[in-house]
């Protein structure tokens, strides 16, 4: 099958008419490669200014917006410069005549695209992510096996950083379930475990007044949204009764403020002399043996 001719008499035409303006116009694409990251952070900023004037600063709504605004100028840019690297190519091909060249290009990458369907599905599927808002840069979230940090949302590929610092790159078109652990607010969920029967009700005090102080404290009052307390009590095993205390946080604190609860947990068990049953492990006080003698050599002894 013959490949079709393209006429091209028309556009070298117009380019010999317009090169000054065409010339003029490449220089300022430049600049606006330049300078992208820039102006389309302040344009995105200036668009979500109304909503950022509806919600109390530092409040999760008002992080939630901060890391789409991220989100959204990172992806714009990207696009800008794409787009502005597209026009300069084709300004350059119009000055050194190289239409057929294009179109043959155009011929590959019709190709190319029939060929990768699944590469265009990692496109539409990171379109929908962005409209739909399921996660921005900063949040954390889960999908599948893989759990961490989103360091970048791209229109083919989603980056994630776990704990452990490895960085995954994850096909947008995979990502069918995925869960966010960072969207607004989340729950610090704190479950003591082996509480024995004659302490269960002074742990119960104690778990309750360590959230009340957690709550009141300076350091943790702006990251808390409802006070941690005692929400369930779980059915007793063969360590005893167990029970979990949860409270309403800023999402990204959720670990921050659980850690603290235990920690100011641990040391008032201590203090209050509550010991936890573990499983393989017995109180010294219920083994009922004594501690051996220490040995006293006697004389004559080797």
């Amino acid at each position: 099958m013959p490949t079709p001719e393209v006429d091209t008499q028309g556009l070298e035409q117009w380019f010999d008419a317009n090169v000054v303006a065409l010339l003029v116009i490449a220089a300022l694409l430049i600049i606006l490669y330049a300078y992208s990251a820039r102006i389309v952070h302040a344009s995105v900023s200036k668009a979500l200014a109304t909503q950022m004037r509806q919600v109390e600063r530092g409040s999760p709504e008002a992080l939630e917006l901060d890391k789409r605004a991220s989100t959204l100028s990172a992806l714009v840019t990207a696009l800008l410069r794409i787009l502005v690297a597209g026009v300069i190519v084709t300004l350059v091909i119009g000055f050194l005549d190289l239409w057929g060249l294009l179109a043959g290009a155009a011929l590959f990458l019709a190709a190319l695209t029939l060929a990768g369907q699944s590469i265009v599905l990692d496109y539409l599927m990171g379109i929908l992510i962005i409209l739909e808002g399921q996660y921005f840069r900063g949040d954390v979230i889960a999908v599948g096996a893989l759990a961490g940090t989103v360091e970048d949302v791209g229109l083919r590929r989603t980056t994630v950083r776990s704990a452990d610092g490895t960085v995954h790159s994850i096909s947008n078109g995979e990502i069918r379930i995925v869960s966010n652990r960072t969207r607004v607010f989340a729950a610090a969920e704190v479950t003591i475990p082996g509480i024995r029967e004659e302490d269960f009700e002074r742990v119960l005090d104690i778990m309750d007044s360590v959230g009340r102080e957690v709550a009141m404290d300076p350091a943790f009052l702006p990251s808390i949204i409802e006070t941690p307390q005692v929400q369930f009590i779980g059915d007793p095993d063969d360590l005893g009764m167990s029970a979990t205390m949860r409270g309403k946080v800023v999402a990204g604190e959720r670990w921050t403020i659980a850690t603290e609860i235990r920690r100011r947990l641990n040391r008032r068990f201590v203090e209050d002399g509550i010991v936890l049953n573990k499983r393989g492990v017995v109180p010294r006080e219920r083994r009922g043996l004594e501690e051996p003698p220490l040995y006293v050599p006697e004389a004559g002894d080797d």
